[in-house]
């Protein structure tokens, strides 16, 4: 199983390579990582322009903090939103489209299906938002050359596990749905659900979605990872659940 699993890994990059999905992504990373910090140099001249005229307005100084907080929006705004709409039909429509029945027929795994489609999402992710923050880091630097000790690398890995655990759930989503319409709206509600758990302050350091939410608390050091512990362990443990369940749906559906 694990050579059918790397072989779909690959047969994943050469469709998305020719379908110019990963030029696309590339962009669109590329985009988030110089964005985020430009973004924060101008806003305080982007706001002085849309002022009436004769009005002043005393803002702030851009910091590091702002460009990371650009950052953090943009990551999921544009490139995780980006994978979801590339990808909610990554199992639907396998089965809407009969495209694997001849493989299937012939003995191809539907759990080497599952795990191949995941692996490259996920790393297609892990690639992407790993350049576009090594893009987002040098232009910071530039930009802020003194921007002082912030809790970086560990926001920005909950945000990446945060990108793992929706992607994951995408999955489980699209095992389910019959088509990509409604493995989009199977995630719309997922979103709209994980929004709702927000209200509920006493829940936030046991909430996994928080992890996508609470990373400038993290980054200017207001709130403590290690009281968002049993959250990180919750996400690990859904994404697990998450494919396994992908797994034994698509395993059962009529393709």
């Amino acid at each position: 199983m694990i050579r059918q699993t790397l072989l779909l890994v690959k047969k994943e990059f050469f469709e998305a390579w020719r379908r110019k999905r990963l030029l696309v992504l590339l962009v669109v990373f590329t985009a988030i990582g110089l964005m985020s910090p430009t973004l924060a140099k101008l806003m305080p001249e982007i706001m002085k322009t849309a002022l009436p005229a004769g009005m002043d307005l005393k803002l702030p100084a851009p910091t590091a903090t702002d460009a990371w907080t650009q950052f953090f929006k943009n990551s999921l705004q544009f490139g995780l939103l980006a994978l979801v709409l590339f990808y909610a039909d990554t199992l639907c429509g396998e089965a809407e489209s009969g495209t694997l029945v001849n493989l299937l027929t012939k003995g191809l795994n539907r759990t080497a299906v599952v795990f191949g489609k995941t692996a490259y999402l996920l790393s297609t992710w892990t690639l992407g938002f790993g350049w576009a923050f090594l893009v987002s880091w040098g232009y910071t630097r530039y930009f802020f050359p003194e921007s002082g000790e912030l809790a970086l690398v560990t926001s920005c890995l909950l945000l990446w596990l945060y990108g793992c655990l929706f992607l994951s759930l995408m999955m489980a989503a699209s095992a389910v749905a019959a088509n990509g319409m409604q493995s989009l709206l199977l995630m719309a509600l997922l979103l709209g659900g994980s929004m709702l758990l927000g209200i509920f302050q006493k829940i936030k350091d046991y909430d996994p979605f928080t992890l996508g939410s609470r990373n400038l608390e993290w980054l200017t050091g207001t709130a403590a990872v290690s009281d968002s512990l049993p959250a990180i362990l919750l996400a690990g443990l859904l994404i697990v659940a998450a494919v396994w369940g992908a797994v034994f749906i698509f395993s059962r559906r009529l393709i």
